[in-house]
């Protein structure tokens, strides 16, 4: 990653409004960051119910803990590699910053990492919510 990007990344970063588009960077480049595979299933993706509550998935949770000592940032790991229809289970965390009835920590930044932006591999209307490092 050049200078130039690399600023740009730290600057969006320390922004956080929007969700980031990352292309050939791994995931674990990010800090104090939960990372979740793009072929997640949705039952695991949006948490699930225990009797009559409903639960948040096992990922939200680890992100709301490291969210109470530090900046966190929930990446989504090669999006690239799942089909573009499955691709807009991810709209809701990207588009409102939440899970089911669950708000994502005000200081998460959402990133979207992907292997090959040249191949159109991206659906559109997810792309159209994020900012393209």
């Amino acid at each position: 990653m050049n200078q130039e990007r690399l600023d740009l990344l730290k600057n969006y970063i320390q922004s956080g409004v929007s969700p980031l588009l990352i292309e050939n960077i791994p995931s674990n480049f990010f800090r104090s960051s939960v990372i979740i595979k793009s072929n997640i299933e949705k039952a695991e993706l949006n948490g699930h119910y225990e009797n009559t509550n409903f639960c948040p998935p096992t990922w939200y949770q680890e992100l709301i803990e490291k969210s109470k000592t530090n900046p966190t940032a929930l990446v989504i790991e090669n999006i690239n590699e799942i089909a573009l229809e499955e691709q807009t289970k991810f709209i809701e965390i990207l588009k409102y910053k939440k899970i089911s009835t669950f708000e994502l920590p005000k200081n998460c930044l959402v990133i979207v990492t992907c292997s090959d932006l040249s191949a159109n591999k991206v659906n559109e209307e997810v792309y159209s919510l994020l900012a393209q490092i």
